[in-house]
């Protein structure tokens, strides 16, 4: 019998990723497309479904014609996709308007209310703050500031469910990204249908789709279009996708109880696998039944990491960027030279990671980043390592928060962009004093959605066994001590920076908000 292969599709925010892999986790091929994203004002952020579609039908026939396969070849396919990037659109899918982008932070006003109301359903934030990220707070948005077109559309999604139609013409959500970002509790009864009522938007349910499947439930079979796009053949298993995190923690194997997972790209997600139930302030959860059935979520996350450090190459590194096209090499080989070259804490430069506002602990949309200790002698290098210890320092404010609420991680697990990169790795590893574990497919979300993709179409009874099967893993980095004996100054620093600076860098986001609507002389 000939072997058969998956396919696993990751969407990012800079792009569509598309791999193949064997039954075992092997990877033949991976493909890329870029995607753009659109900042019409301060704080928001969008995208093109059209242009989400158009990439991948490239790279998904890039990636079979790479792995020097036949249509027929593929068992069957999955996806993952940001959580909170919101599709409005008709039945049949076609966009009303450009998606809103998972880090827009136009909703923060919405946030803002819901978090207010005191509202029991509150318990899976912690009952802090709720992130102007989410689904309810977009959509309160969009009936607020666009009610004809929140009228007309007769489907509000996510974009992972908009992909799922787009791929078999079935319309599900996933219990994946409505535990996570709806408020959804099948422990407590599904939709808290009142709490949505109170913020003004109970007619929104019926813009829902209404099925509702697991991770790796077989969502239907390739429509003739979908097909013909992703050149494969109609009737291939497609199975059902999340969230491009808790995917990416499946691609890991970072799925046992007390199991970190740092998913790392533009932003950076923790999420921990436990069967308690921890409702505190600074975390997001417990999730129910997020992954898989019978265990439990925990989250924190930064909204700016990647994004940061391709901010700083993209403005103030252009000659190393002609220099690495010369030398045949990458940017970060040059950066990480200099860096190196700096010891840790980068000579009294700190910097903070709220850039878009800070996810967690902290849940404040209102705050953006800072950099301080310049000096007259400060040097590219060490704004870059200042960057990358910033980052870090996020991380392990996040790591510590699960301490101090009874969640002791053993270890964490790290995939994505972060984790091409030794420095970045190693310092992220000395700041928490915890080692990391690298796995051998480091695009995870692609591997975690061909893994649903494989549980779907019946090659494994469940996820447990299709991981154990298909995750493996490469190195461990260690610590080192006197790196973290030095670390543990600064982060102490970085550690007051919120609770000193909040009302005045909110005053200051304030202030830039309504001058930048204001007309001015620009002479």
């Amino acid at each position: 019998m000939k072997t058969k292969y998956v396919m696993g599709i990751d969407y990012g925010t800079n792009g569509v990723r598309v791999g193949i892999f064997d039954l075992q986790g092997q990877q033949l091929s991976f493909a890329t497309e870029n995607l753009t994203t659109m900042i019409p004002h301060n704080g928001w952020a969008e995208q093109s479904p059209a242009e989400w579609w158009q990439a991948l039908g490239k790279a998904a026939q890039r990636a079979r014609h790479m792995a020097h396969l036949a249509p027929q070849d593929i068992l069957g396919v999955s996806y993952d996709v940001t959580s909170c990037t919101v599709v409005a659109c008709d039945q049949n899918a076609e966009p009303l308007r450009n998606a809103i982008l998972w880090m827009d932070l136009r909703a923060t006003a919405q946030a803002e209310r819901i978090s207010h109301s005191h509202d029991p359903t509150l318990r899976i934030t912690g009952y802090g703050r709720v992130s102007p990220e989410w689904m309810l707070p977009k959509i309160m948005w969009l009936k607020e500031q666009q009610p004809k077109l929140y009228k007309k559309a007769a489907r509000i999604c996510e974009a992972a469910d908009w992909l799922g139609y787009k791929l078999t013409q079935q319309w599900a959500c996933n219990l994946n990204n409505i535990s996570l970002r709806w408020f959804y509790d099948e422990n407590a009864g599904g939709w808290p249908t009142s709490f949505y009522e109170r913020m003004g938007v109970g007619d929104v349910f019926t813009k829902f789709p209404q099925t509702i499947n697991r991770l790796g439930d077989l969502l239907g079979t390739l429509s003739l279009e979908a097909a013909q796009q992703l050149g494969l053949l109609p009737g291939t298993i497609v199975g059902q996708g999340g969230v491009d995190a808790n995917v990416g923690m499946i691609g890991m194997g970072a799925i046992h109880e007390n199991e970190t997972a740092l998913v790392t790209g533009t932003s950076h997600l923790l999420f921990a696998v436990t069967k308690k139930n921890i409702h505190q302030s600074g975390i997001w959860g417990t999730y129910t039944n997020s992954i898989t059935p019978g265990l439990n979520l925990i989250e924190g996350g930064q909204i700016s990491t990647g994004s940061i450090t391709n901010w700083f190459i993209q403005n103030l590194c252009s000659d190393l960027l002609i220099t690495a096209e010369k030398q045949k090499t990458t940017i970060f080989e040059l950066l990480n030279a200099e860096a190196q070259q700096i010891p840790p804490g980068s000579n009294g430069l700190i910097m903070t990671d709220f850039w878009q506002g800070n996810r967690s602990p902290y849940t404040d949309g209102n705050i953006r980043g800072l950099l301080y200790g310049l000096s007259l002698s400060t040097t590219r290098g060490e704004i870059y390592r200042s960057i990358l210890e910033g980052i870090a320092y996020g991380t392990s404010n996040i790591i510590q928060t699960f301490h101090q609420h009874g969640f002791t991680p053993t270890k964490i697990i790290v995939c994505g962009g972060a984790a091409y990169n030794d420095l970045f790795l190693q310092i992220h590893a000395d700041v928490a004093n915890m080692p990391l574990q690298i796995p051998q497919q480091l695009e995870a979300p692609c591997l975690g959605a061909a893994i649903l993709a494989a549980v779907a179409a019946g090659s494994y009874q469940d996820i447990f066994t299709a991981v154990d099967a298909m995750v493996h893993y490469e190195r461990f980095i260690e610590p080192i001590a006197a790196n973290h004996q030095r670390y543990q100054q600064y982060f102490a620093a970085y550690s007051q920076i919120y609770p000193l600076l909040a009302p005045w860098m909110q005053q200051v986001t304030q202030l830039a908000a309504n001058t930048s609507r204001q007309p001015g002389d620009l002479r």
